[in-house]
């Protein structure tokens, strides 16, 4: 008889360990839900508003900077090294076999394909477009 009453006091006590743990849990899950709600930004005005647009100014101003800036580096590989000329080869004006676009892609040519013209654009999208050919390196650049 000892242990029927050890057992039913034991499961009475989970059972009342379970109501309080899920009463704690839904508390917690309460308390987060105020916590992620108070911590959503406020609405901005005035001078917090402005620096806001001053900063995103800044880092959209800085993200240009970075894309398209050469900080003249084009006086190097231009003047200095005539890379131009290497590129195009001797068929197009330039010196040498010229460079390919397969061989500048592969060596890190970055192509904007935003910026190439819409028939170039369309080339590329048939297939229709010799990869080998450093006047279509030209024509990407």
């Amino acid at each position: 008889m000892d242990s029927k009453r050890r057992i039913a006091a034991h499961s009475s006590f989970l059972k009342r360990k379970s109501k309080v743990l899920a009463l704690v849990t839904s508390g917690v899950a309460a308390l987060l839900g105020v916590i992620v709600a108070s911590a959503a930004p406020p609405s901005q005005s005035g001078s917090d508003a402005e620096i806001n647009r001053h900063a995103q100014a800044m880092i959209d101003e800085g993200r240009k900077i970075f894309r398209y800036d050469t900080f003249g580096s084009e006086a190097f590989w231009g003047d200095a090294l005539q890379l131009h000329k290497a590129i195009a080869g001797e068929k197009n004006g330039g010196i040498g076999p010229g460079v390919s676009p397969k061989t500048a892609l592969s060596v890190g040519l970055k192509v904007d394909a935003d910026a190439l013209p819409s028939a170039l654009k369309e080339q590329l999208a048939a297939g229709k477009v010799d990869l080998d050919d450093p006047a279509t390196t030209i024509a990407l650049l």
